[in-house]
């Protein structure tokens, strides 16, 4: 340990003496660690790490999919069924989650209710931070109203109370107690801030649903017996759905096609983010790998300068075990100097990288920088620097330890073999950093057309609020009715407000998207399957068009005449109306809704519209007035003069004039919606053209490098050559060629794999191929401009050598 402790004071020491090698090698591999550790703490908290519930893999969400949805739900019934007669299920829970209305603690508020069996947490797995979960039996009807509480909202909203178990709130018409708080978790399956038992949610306890198998509310989780497996569960799952369909054909429609299914809840947590996190974490290890070959290649340059000190300290004893172990102690301080460095960098922006985490994954709030994730970063530090300390040795010796002894630093120079591993380290660097920077393009490229989507929509000055009706107060159709034609002349008179309308739906407004329901066509009532047409659904008061900005292409917009029940009139899309009535005119053609019990005139045709993502084909839209088919989920939508804290302010105010308990959401405009939707494409974008930059800037410092150091050791060979008359420019265009050579190799060996690479983020871009010729062509002229600009700063120098100096220092 004393040898030791003594190699690293002389290696300080040493360090300390070139402080230029020491500042840029500790930056170069902090930028590499950093960047690594960053992504890497992603990775490891959301796709590595063991879910915090003690069931983990053996978790499963039971699935019943149709020709139309991924997931119809399950009945009751059909979830006792299949927790009886599945023998490789251990347990199976129901869960479903819905809105209720909050009162007693202050202003209403509309909190989001999981709805579970009694058997979910402990299934689960997961122990209560505070009371307890709930108890065998609590899910049946007459059970007391309790609930459990996420800790998410204890902590936002009840100030981290540790003498919260007890108390109790309305919620809705009943009053609950508390009877536990749950400790930090996903916001899985939904983000929730409490849970209830089934008991306490008067749909789900209503007896009659209970009691109709096609009566599906809920969803399914199970978890697998101990050495069962997916494949077998899955077997028996699909051997107890045959039976049911035989048995009980009317709850099974065969125009359906429902069948049967299983996901892995870790798998369902983790699909949304696992392509992007590996994605990032490929390039951050490309920086680092561009980082530690520059290392490197400084190292080796620094080791051919201190040749004559090697030499001295072999003449006196060292062997060449000893000159390793000091070459390594000195490599790995750099190494773990700069590692600490990148550390705290990948620390500090832990707060954007959970913002940015939690748009694709619930287990955002699981993300930092923990004991294995420090562990791989030491890992990196330590190889790095041993990569970089064996190098030099491998060097194929050919001058003796004399002439090592005579020579002067200003003379050493290095092999042709020297030149060579110098040289591919830059052309690795070259064609790493050419694969990152293509992908950056086309990224940039992909965020760019996809910013530049017309939606159908205009998003200026729109602001939207949320009101969902308490369900035990409006308990009929009317009363939405009666709710919102109340509501409508207060907007009217609210002058800061231009236009508005009252609407079940709106673009960017988070709906599941790809529920198009299926509907019918007057005259082609035998349409069934996959032939039928389908659509979105959305019901909307006069002034949603003009509200929103969609234009009404043909026939007339909805008036306040648009009442009558039993004959309807509606409105179409235009890529609806031209599929569906592709050579006749739209208009006074009849659809249906309801599987034909009643038949909607269409009035009018309107404009296309991207009802879900930015990203995804036009959606086609069925409206119909909201007086014909009304709601208690509202949303409304206004065109405003004034910022969005003055319509908070209005739109609380007229809510709570017409209903003092009815709180109002999820107030913000349709610009802060579509900036919310195109912030995961922008994330993204962002750290990749970090990477590629960072790689960019270290891989021309690289080049200059090396370039430089040839000219250093070619100072006698060009000073003999102008001495023999060669011109400065015949100088410059040598030392280019030299440099622009290792370039060249480097963008061929990256092109493969840079269309290798693009291939694999395919699934992250928008209206862009994977072999976008203009990303490659300015990519490459961007990377070759700059490396010229590397290449020539040395050049220019070479240009000024003084034959007469550089024959003498022969």
């Amino acid at each position: 340990m004393r040898d030791v402790f003594q190699d690293i004071r002389f290696a300080i020491r040493t360090l300390l003496k070139v402080p230029t090698f020491t500042a840029i090698s500790v930056i170069t591999i902090a930028l590499g660690v950093g960047a690594t550790t960053a992504v890497f703490s992603m990775v490891e908290g959301v796709l590595l790490r063991r879910l915090p519930y003690a069931a983990d893999s053996r978790l499963v969400h039971v699935l019943q999919p149709s020709n139309t949805f991924p997931d119809v739900g399950l009945s009751y019934l059909e979830i006792k069924d299949y927790a009886e007669q599945v023998p490789e299920i251990a347990g199976v829970a129901e869960y479903h989650s819905m809105p209720f209305q909050l009162y007693g603690r202050g202003e209403p508020q509309r909190v989001q209710i999981g709805v579970v069996g009694d058997r979910f947490f402990n299934m689960f797995g997961v122990k209560p931070l505070l009371g307890r979960t709930f108890s065998p039996g609590e899910d049946a009807i007459g059970a007391p109203p309790v609930v459990l509480v996420s800790y998410k909202y204890w902590t936002e909203q009840m100030g981290r109370d540790p003498n919260v178990v007890g108390q109790t709130f309305t919620m809705n018409d009943h009053t609950h107690t508390i009877i536990g708080v749950l400790p930090p978790l996903p916001n899985y399956p939904n983000p929730n801030d409490m849970w209830m038992p089934a008991s306490a949610c008067p749909f789900r306890s209503n007896p009659a649903l209970m009691a109709r198998r096609n009566g599906r509310l809920a969803t399914a989780y199970a978890v697998l017996k101990p050495g069962a497996t997916m494949e077998k569960m899955n077997h028996s799952l699909s051997l107890v759905s045959q039976r049911l369909h035989s048995e009980y054909p009317d709850a099974y429609p065969a125009a359906r096609k429902l069948t049967i299914g299983s996901a892995s809840v870790r798998e369902e947590i983790t699909s949304n983010s696992r392509r992007l996190f590996l994605t990032l974490l490929a390039t951050a290890v490309f920086v680092l790998i561009i980082a530690g070959a520059n290392f490197t290649n400084l190292t080796l340059a620094r080791q051919l300068r201190r040749g004559r000190e090697m030499a001295l300290r072999s003449a006196l004893g060292a062997d060449r075990k000893r000159l390793f172990r000091q070459l390594v102690t000195e490599s790995l301080c750099v190494t773990l100097a700069g590692g600490a460095l990148g550390i705290v960098v990948a620390f500090s922006g832990l707060g954007l990288l959970r913002t940015f985490a939690a748009r694709v994954t619930p287990r955002a709030d699981e993300i930092g920088i923990n004991g294995p994730v420090l562990a791989v970063s030491l890992l990196l530090c330590v190889v790095i620097g041993l990569i970089a300390a064996i190098a030099p040795l491998l060097r194929r010796e050919r001058t003796s330890l004399i002439d090592d002894l005579r020579s002067s630093e200003a003379a050493t120079s290095g092999t042709r073999h020297d030149g060579r591993a110098r040289s591919a380290l830059v052309g690795l660097q070259v064609a790493v950093a050419f694969v990152l920077l293509i992908g950056a393009g086309l990224m940039t490229r992909s965020l760019l057309k996809l910013q530049a989507v017309d939606g159908g929509y205009e998003t200026s000055n729109v602001m939207t609020a949320r009101i969902d009706l308490n369900w035990t107060k409006y308990t009929t159709r009317q009363h939405s009715r009666d709710f919102v034609e109340r509501l409508v002349p207060k907007l009217a008179a609210n002058p800061g407000i231009l236009s508005f309308a009252v609407s079940t739906d709106f673009p960017l407004n988070n709906a599941q998207p790809n529920r198009l329901l299926p509907f019918l066509i007057k005259g082609r009532e035998d349409l069934t399957g996959d032939a039928q047409p389908r659509s979105d659904f959305t019901n909307v008061t006069p002034g949603y068009f003009k509200t929103m900005g969609i234009p009404v292409l043909r026939g007339r917009d909805f008036t306040i005449a648009d009442r009558d029940s039993a004959n309807p009139v509606a409105l179409v899309s235009k890529r609806l109306a031209e599929a569906s009535w592709p050579k006749v005119d739209p208009i006074g053609q009849q659809v249906s809704v309801d599987n034909g019990t009643t038949w909607a005139t269409v009035i009018g045709v309107v404009g296309d519209v991207r009802q879900n993502n930015l990203s995804d084909a036009v959606t086609d839209e069925v409206y119909q007035p909201f007086a014909t088919r009304p709601g208690s989920g509202l949303r409304i939508l206004a065109r405003t003069k004034g910022p969005v804290e003055l319509f908070r302010r209005d739109i609380k105010g007229i809510v709570n004039e017409l209903d003092v308990q009815q709180p109002v959401y999820a107030i913000q405009s349709l610009d802060e919606l579509r900036g919310t939707r195109l912030s995961e494409p922008r994330v993204t974008t962002t750290l990749m053209l970090l990477f590629a930059i960072l790689a960019l800037v270290i891989t021309a410092g690289g080049l200059g490098g090396v370039i430089g150091f040839s000219v250093s050791q070619r100072i006698s060979e060009i000073g003999i050559r102008m001495a023999l008359g060669a011109k400065p420019a015949q100088v410059l265009g040598m030392v280019m060629r030299q440099g622009m050579s290792i370039v060249l190799v480097g963008l061929v060996v990256g092109l493969g794999a840079a269309v290798f690479g693009a291939r694999l983020i395919s699934g992250l871009l928008f209206e862009v191929g994977v072999t976008d010729v203009p990303t490659f062509i300015g990519v490459a002229a961007l990377l070759a401009g700059i490396a010229a600009m590397a290449c020539y700063i040395p050049a220019r120098r070479a240009m000024g050598v003084d034959p007469v100096q550089a024959l003498r220092s022969r």
